[in-house]
């Protein structure tokens, strides 16, 4: 096969990948929250509110995540990190930039921490966990389709732009911007430093 036809391949595969995580973080995220809603009856403040700390929360977690669990070295976490790091600028690169390896990954990823969302809004009333789940899918939606966008040099808005030198600079310094392409934990844990960024050739 040519670099051309494995590349083509990829970018199917990858794109194939993409579109299940979202599929499954829909299912997995924005349907139980309907459905949670069902029994809590959540005003839309609180939906508001929920949305705002999911967004936050998948913020946090995508920091947590990717900082200590995909940089952590002999682990399977970060070897299968290391294959999306080792394969920048190769003809296989589409194939590793997904965010979840497997759509069952993003499932058990809004299974565990629901269960512990579900459970905190039930012992103290909150009626914030349908705007929460729905939250963390939107974020993981998003962060998977811009990260696509930084690796693959696709299209980004221009409040993103800044987001594909900042996320391939991490690419550079791998211990270093851990958030995609919203750096807030960074900024807030330290790891945003000011290194001149590094952008691809175009």
């Amino acid at each position: 096969m040519t670099a051309d036809e494995i590349q083509g391949l990829a970018i199917e595969h990858g794109r194939s990948k993409k579109r299940n995580n979202a599929l499954v973080a829909v299912l997995s995220g924005a349907v139980p929250g309907l459905v949670v809603n069902h029994y809590l009856s959540a005003s839309w403040g609180h939906w508001l509110a929920g949305l705002l700390i999911g967004l936050i929360w998948g913020n946090a977690f995508e920091y947590v995540y990717h900082r200590w669990l995909l940089h952590r070295p002999r682990t399977s976490f970060g070897k299968g990190h290391l294959e999306h790091h080792i394969n920048v600028g190769t003809p296989e690169e589409a194939e590793h930039v997904s965010l979840g390896r497997r759509s069952y990954h993003i499932a058990l990823l809004f299974a565990s921490n629901g269960v512990v969302v579900l459970a905190l809004d039930l012992l103290l009333h909150l009626k914030i966990t349908p705007g929460i789940f729905v939250g963390w899918t939107v974020y993981l939606i998003a962060a998977e389709e811009i990260h696509w966008r930084i690796h693959m040099t696709g299209w980004l808005p221009p409040g993103l732009r800044f987001s594909q030198a900042y996320h391939m600079s991490h690419h550079d310094i791998p211990n270093t911007r851990y958030n995609v392409f919203l750096p807030i934990f960074d900024f807030l844990l330290g790891s945003a430093t000011s290194r001149a960024f590094k952008t691809r050739p175009s």
